[in-house]
């Protein structure tokens, strides 16, 4: 087992932690303690396009002028909204550092709307949400709420909670194991990536 999340989504996360304890009880900041079976992740080919393609679901005021794309595990991929009034030396330290890690993106909203479903199409394995516009909500996530660390999973949840990457983890590592002895959570209240336990929180359940 080896790989852990970056450090630079680590660093956004914990200031998000920090900005929403009141809200959020507990993020992802002990995630780095999560260790992952290697895998290799797909990279989607970023659009350089300035220009967004309207679509469903995405057309509002995004809080974010950015957004840090984590791919450094194969269980999920973060998708990180970077505040829009982030001072420009914070942002300098954050693209300073993304230049220096092979599997971490920073794209501006634009680039992130245009390649979202690319990405979701890479890292989705199976879908076990089929009734719910995943992309769409996930999109207004991280309009919506910028500095959480948003996960889509590969079995096509939203993970944001500590508990919610290890549960990711667990089943992940279940199916690759044996795909046969992986089955969907039946009960959405029982399964914390159910988009439906974070999507209408933020009015994005579509």
């Amino acid at each position: 087992m080896n790989g852990s999340i970056s450090p630079t989504t680590l660093r956004v996360e914990q200031a998000w932690e920090t900005r929403m304890a009141s809200r959020i009880p507990r993020l992802l900041a002990a995630l780095a303690l999560v260790l992952l079976v290697g895998c290799d992740t797909t990279v989607p080919q970023v659009s350089s396009s300035s220009e967004s393609i309207p679509q469903p679901g995405r057309d509002f005021e995004s809080g974010a002028s950015l957004v840090l794309v984590d791919q450094s595990e194969p269980a999920f991929i973060v998708f990180t909204g970077i505040p829009k009034d982030t001072d420009e030396a914070t942002l300098e330290e954050i693209r300073s550092t993304v230049s220096t890690e092979d599997k971490v993106n920073l794209l501006t909203w634009e680039q992130f709307t245009d390649n979202v479903d690319s990405y979701a199409q890479a890292m989705v394995v199976i879908n076990d949400y089929p009734d719910v516009s995943v992309v769409d909500g996930l999109v207004c996530l991280v309009g919506k709420a910028p500095g959480a660390p948003w996960g889509l999973t590969w079995n096509g949840g939203i993970a944001l909670t500590n508990n919610d990457y290890r549960h990711t983890i667990e089943g992940y590592q279940v199916y690759k194991s044996n795909p046969d002895a992986y089955s969907p959570n039946g009960d959405p209240r029982a399964d914390p990536v159910n988009p439906g336990g974070h999507l209408p929180a933020f009015g994005c359940m579509y």
